[in-house]
């Protein structure tokens, strides 16, 4: 039996569609979620209250919990729904969602209830105005405590990098084409040692991208020859095995730096005496 007709009967029950090409996924409030065989295009012109914040996902506004504007003209802005996901909000699309929240949605801005027009909107700390450039390191993982070390580290070692984390690699390669190509990390670490099929599509479009594929991406793994094999197969610049212990997880991070940072040349990058 088609999902397709009862869900559009019952939308309180969806959270959000995300899809690409003529298939999309449907996700539903208590978690579940169905795949459909129809164009994300044809679900927007089925629920005309939903909103498209991206070409590839399609929300329900009454789960929206906040918004972050986009920390720079070229960037996306970010919608977070009460469900836990966090999607980015394409440039061309920004203005058109937030009038569509000030009409359909008041949303809760710093634990405040009010309309979208007169709230504070919040800049996510994740991704600063200066973030991506031409002296930043981009650390992707979900390691708050590797990620902290490494951000220290550099700090001190290299304090004219500034480092850059975020979690999630789902939509890096379309964060990064809203940059120009002088606003480009210098170097890439892509903690590949969780979530590692996400870190290995991401891998893989960056360097499929024609932009893209001139930025230094490390992969960092489990010590597992597969998955060393995949990253090379993947076209990562290294691929390097991480030790589970601090000290050795700093010091590699901290020869991984030095390599990249001051032995080799990049375009665009001066050279280093030390």
């Amino acid at each position: 039996m088609s999902v397709i007709k009862p869900a559009l009967q019952r939308p309180e029950l969806i959270a959000y569609f995300s899809g690409a090409n003529n298939y999309c996924w449907i996700y539903f409030r208590n978690g579940e979620k169905k795949l459909l065989a129809k164009p994300i295009s044809y679900l927007e012109s089925q629920l005309p209250n939903f909103i498209r914040v991206h070409k590839t996902v399609l929300i329900n506004p009454a789960y929206v919990k906040s918004l972050d504007q986009p920390p720079h003209k070229k960037m996306a802005g970010k919608v977070y729904l009460d469900t836990g996901e966090v999607f980015p909000v394409s440039r061309r699309r920004w203005s058109q969602v937030v009038e569509s929240l000030q009409v359909l949605h008041p949303v809760r801005v710093n634990g405040i209830e009010q309309q979208l027009s007169s709230a504070p909107v919040r800049v996510s700390p994740e991704i600063q105005p200066s973030g991506f450039s031409a002296a930043s390191i981009l650390l992707i993982t979900d390691d708050k405590e590797k990620a902290i070390l490494t951000e220290q580290l550099i700090g001190k070692k290299w304090a004219d990098y500034q480092v850059n984390t975020v979690q999630s690699s789902v939509f890096l390669p379309e964060l990064l084409k809203q940059l120009p190509e002088q606003d480009y990390p210098t170097l890439i670490l892509l903690d590949a040692r969780t979530l590692t099929t996400d870190r290995l599509t991401t891998l893989q479009r960056l360097k499929e991208d024609s932009q893209l594929n001139r930025i230094p991406v490390v992969l960092l793994v489990l010590p597992t020859d597969q998955l060393i094999s995949n990253g090379y197969q993947k076209q990562a610049n290294s691929v390097v095995s991480m030790p589970i212990g601090y000290t050795l997880f700093e010091h590699t991070i901290e020869r991984i730096c030095q390599f990249w940072l001051r032995i080799v040349r990049l375009p665009g990058v001066p050279m280093h005496s030390n």
